[in-house]
């Protein structure tokens, strides 16, 4: 074997993104395709095709590629290798591990996509040598990491973090609340590139004035862009998702303590609306001083979690190895 490579991957539900590392971490290449064009015919197949391409592309030999890391949302395994539960991919006691090591012919790692995403920062990102942070991931939907006296916490259940589900209104904690997609709880149907969307697209559609072709089209980007150009109503769309992540932050700080609060994901690209406001409620409400950053790698924490998780669990091999 020659040169070491790590294949990557983030599975989001709105697009899929790859990668191909070196051993030292150095990006060589990356292709993106949309999740739901492929949900049914087969990511997994899809991406292999992908990986193939950009290994021939960069004169890569398969055979030097040590292993995949994988991460995706929903709740997971990662011993096992599956996910129970992730309805933007129609998954459902889903053995990804399985199926991936059977497409692509390398070992595979998978974790949440959060997890990830909090690997990611705490490896190459805004949180490198902390040991107690917060990640609050805000992209299609919206989820928390957290890693705690050095290590993940997953919880009971592997669903540690799923503060999608959070309520931040009474009146929703006494039955009034109707989710926007099935399997999104309060804060997901709040706070997202999906809530945020679709609260904008509703409120239109009640007012008329835009056709619903165009309503279809409309993203979360447009929403913002909206609102930095004068929007009244994206304005305050925005304002009133970013009330309820901020509670549901200061919520969760109070809780754990974390020396720092990580802000990722594709809808923290716009950080600028909301970053001042976090800050501020978190001085304001919890009685230890808690740093808040963007995260330093931007919208893709979770492919280079993916490459920790491939570097650790290499580095746990050898070890065992060398024991055995």
């Amino acid at each position: 074997m020659g040169d070491k490579y790590y294949l990557t991957t983030d599975i989001g539900g709105t697009n899929v993104e790859a990668a191909l590392f070196e051993a030292d971490g150095t990006m060589l290449a990356n292709r993106e395709f949309p999740t739901q064009e492929f949900v049914d015919s087969g990511v997994l197949i899809e991406l292999a095709k992908q990986a193939k391409e950009m290994a021939e592309e960069k004169n890569v030999s398969w055979e030097d590629i040590v292993s995949a890391g994988i991460v995706a949302p929903g709740v997971i395994d990662p011993d096992k290798g599956v996910v129970f539960h992730a309805p933007n991919l129609k998954w459902q006691d889903y053995e990804l591990k399985k199926e991936a090591e059977e497409m692509l012919g390398v070992p595979v790692h998978i974790d949440n996509d959060v997890n990830g995403g909090l690997l990611g920062e705490v490896y190459y990102g805004a949180a490198q040598g902390k040991k107690n942070v917060l990640l609050f991931m805000i992209g299609t939907s919206i989820g928390a990491g957290l890693l705690i006296n050095g290590e993940i916490y997953r919880g009971a259940h592997w669903a540690s973090g799923e503060v999608g589900h959070m309520i931040s209104d009474p009146e929703a904690a006494m039955g009034s609340f109707i989710p926007i997609k099935d399997g999104y709880g309060f804060l997901s149907s709040k706070m997202g590139g999906v809530a945020i969307a679709h609260h904008y697209r509703e409120a239109k559609r009640l007012d008329g004035e835009v056709s619903g072709e165009e309503l279809n089209r409309l993203k979360a980007s447009d929403v913002f862009r909206f609102a930095e150009e004068g929007d009244k109503l994206a304005q305050g769309i925005i304002r009133e998702g970013i009330l309820h992540m901020g509670m549901a932050i200061v919520n969760a700080a109070a809780l754990i303590n974390p020396e720092t609060i990580v802000i990722g994901g594709g809808v923290a690209q716009s950080g600028n609306w909301f970053l001042g406001k976090i800050k501020s409620m978190l001085e304001e409400f919890v009685p230890c001083p808690t740093e808040v950053v963007l995260a330093g790698l931007k919208d893709q924490s979770p492919l280079y979690g993916a490459l920790a998780l491939c570097q650790l669990m290499d580095k746990e091999e050898k070890v065992q190895e060398g024991n055995g």
